[in-house]
């Protein structure tokens, strides 16, 4: 029986339940979602509560896709049994709740983060806080180029160093051949891992190996000591901001260390980013304010990267959009 497709009254019960659980959280009071499933459950006992859980990440996927408010804790899980969509709109329909745009979603889900206070990081390395933010805003791993969160990039800011904007492989090499040649040409040796290696950081003045960028009308050229290296067309970066920057939410993170070692971590502010433009990117770049990144090295015979990182200081975000917005996610 349990293997049977959902009926139309159980799939109602379903989506009605999740509804009134999302109502809930938007008024900010407290939640039992375990206890809500077994209710459900015991109320129609073809379905267990796991089934009852599964189907409001389903209800979640459609809300998502659609780009409309979905509840707090539930990923939304595609893979869902037509009948379940147009209920799910027919019903959000019925509600009529005021539309609400991406970023008035996301700001919610963040206030109502910021007002839970510090949360446990749920990820290590570098992008731990990334990841964190993630998983406590429920949305779908993504692994892609496109946008995170209903088209809008999510990045988290933690501290003063640069924010990665996005990587890109160079249009073409000039002066060596391939990344391989790069590396073995114009790196160093690194006596502690004992392999060849190029790992510098550089804007429009010359690092402490030589490299330097060089903004030109349709082109960025990396030099070192006056030697073309490789370039970068411009439309290839105006194509990286435009699908990975097209609206952007920086997420401003605090974080606390308890006595077990363990980390926390609170979101503070965001700001709300929207429409880049390479003419300002290129006019950044001539003030020094864009920065590439080499995480190049030797791996046996063959060149390994971490990726071409084009950086910006946190300071100047905002002179890479032509609308910026700081959100304070304690107000609200």
């Amino acid at each position: 029986m349990k293997n049977k497709p959902w009926s139309e009254k159980e799939i109602a019960v379903a989506i009605d339940a999740y509804f009134q659980l999302m109502e809930a959280q938007q008024k900010g009071e407290p939640v039992n979602k375990a206890k809500l499933y077994r209710q459900l459950s015991a109320a129609h006992p073809a379905r267990s509560a796991k089934s009852f859980e599964y189907k409001f990440q389903n209800i979640s996927a459609v809300l998502y896709e659609e780009k409309l408010p979905y509840a707090d804790g539930l990923r939304p899980m595609a893979n869902y049994q037509a009948a379940l969509r147009p209920m799910v709109l027919e019903s959000s329909r019925r509600i009529k709740k005021p539309a609400k745009k991406p970023i008035d979603i996301l700001t919610e889900k963040l206030r109502r983060l910021r007002h839970r206070g510090y949360l446990p990081v749920k990820a290590a390395g570098s992008g731990r806080y990334g990841l964190t933010l993630e998983h406590y805003l429920s949305i779908p791993q993504n692994s892609s180029k496109a946008a995170d969160f209903m088209g809008i990039e999510l990045k988290t800011k933690h501290d003063k160093t640069l924010q990665t904007l996005f990587s890109r492989v160079p249009s073409r090499y000039l002066a060596c051949k391939d990344k391989k040649e790069l590396v073995e040409k114009y790196g160093y040796f690194d006596k502690q891992r004992k392999r060849q290696a190029l790992y510098t950081s550089f804007n429009n003045s010359p690092d402490s190996l030589g490299f330097y960028l060089a903004p030109m009308k349709n082109r960025v050229v990396v030099n070192r000591k006056r030697i073309e290296l490789l370039e970068y067309d411009n439309e290839l970066l105006n194509e990286a901001l435009l699908t990975k920057h097209s609206e952007t939410a920086y997420v401003s993170v605090s974080s606390e260390k308890l006595s077990n070692g363990r980390q926390r971590c609170r979101f503070d502010q965001m700001l709300y980013c929207k429409t880049p433009s390479i003419l300002r990117f290129i006019k950044m770049a001539k003030k020094g304010n864009i920065y590439l990144d080499f995480t190049l090295s030797m791996v046996g015979d063959r060149a390994k990267d971490h990726g071409f990182l084009w950086r910006v200081p946190q300071q100047a975000i905002g002179d890479l959009y032509a609308e910026t917005r700081l959100i304070d996610l304690a107000v609200g």
